[in-house]
């Protein structure tokens, strides 16, 4: 992932418990049934980050598959081989610095290549498929999970519900500002998932298949579960950092076609709405589905003549 320097770990706001409730066992299981993966012995997991998605994956795999992280943050890739430890997989789990767009290794070396929430961070997505496609085998597995961040904005919540029509679409709009501002500086298209089975078709991948995690998170009092504890912290730590910083906010409302004076009635909305948020929580009174739009999309590269 060639990026500018920046003073963050890329996805450090993100990498909490929480990723380790993004997925219902059952679901990921029938994908396995689906993508046929009892001959799969090889697997490549980019931008693996602490290594989460391909530790999910290593339930549905069989008990030989050897699963390989790359990530360029040498600390990610630290936390990854410790979290193998921990969870006792070690001897199936390796993990490497290495990017994205210039993966290190040579052609046609793995049967599942696989990534979670990394498209959507690239400039240039398509180049960084085309790079996970050349070290898939002939016949292997492309397989991504990407989301509709933007399609989170319209779950509601018991606080939303009650918004004017003209509230709603001005919490939209600010979003939709931020992300497209995001697209144009290079940085990548927060719901990107929506795209992924057209390039895909365009990549030339054959048996495209396109599903939707059933996975929601609901969240009511009195938040009992230790699903629950850790989603009310996370909505509590998002309310003290936003989606993005104010700066960062400006930054992608700028570049995306917003005004200075725009942003500042925007911000002050969001920070009214987060702080009715933190006081229902707080109250054990705030209640929401959780749901959320992740798409799980996944093609066979063609057999070689």
């Amino acid at each position: 992932m060639s990026e500018k320097n920046r003073k963050k770990l890329h996805s450090a706001d993100y990498f909490s418990e929480a990723r380790d409730f993004w997925w219902n066992l059952d679901f990921l299981k029938l994908m396995g049934q689906r993508w046929q993966v009892g001959n799969i012995n090889t697997v490549l997991d980019v931008g693996c980050g602490q290594g989460h998605w391909g530790q999910v994956l290593s339930q549905i795999l069989p008990a030989h598959t050897t699963v390989v992280g790359i990530d360029q943050e040498p600390q990610w890739v630290e936390e990854a081989g410790r979290r193998t430890q921990y969870l006792e997989l070690e001897e199936r789990f390796s993990y490497a610095q290495g990017n994205a767009d210039a993966i290190p290794f040579p052609d046609c070396q793995f049967d599942l290549v696989t990534c979670q929430t990394v498209l959507i961070h690239m400039a240039s997505p398509f180049a960084v498929l085309e790079e996970m496609i050349r070290v898939l085998k002939p016949g292997g597995l492309l397989a991504v999970a990407e989301p509709n961040n933007l399609a989170g904005v319209l779950m509601f919540s018991n606080l939303s519900t009650g918004a004017s029509i003209e509230q709603i679409c001005q919490d939209v709009e600010f979003h939709a500002i931020c992300e497209r501002g995001k697209f144009n500086l290079g940085e990548g298209n927060s719901s990107l998932g929506d795209l992924i089975p057209g390039y895909f078709s365009q990549l030339g991948l054959q048996n495209i298949q396109t599903y939707i995690s059933d996975k929601a998170s609901p969240l009511f009092p009195p938040y009992a579960s230790r699903e629950q504890q850790v989603s009310k912290q996370l909505y509590l730590d998002w309310v003290e950092r936003g989606r993005w910083s104010r700066g960062e906010s400006l930054r992608y409302f700028l570049a995306g076609g917003g005004t200075e004076q725009a942003f500042a009635t925007y911000w002050m909305q969001m920070l009214q709405k987060n702080k009715a948020v933190e006081q229902s929580l707080l109250k054990e009174e705030f209640y929401t589905s959780g749901g959320a739009v992740m798409y799980l999309v996944s093609g066979r590269k063609p057999n070689a003549s």
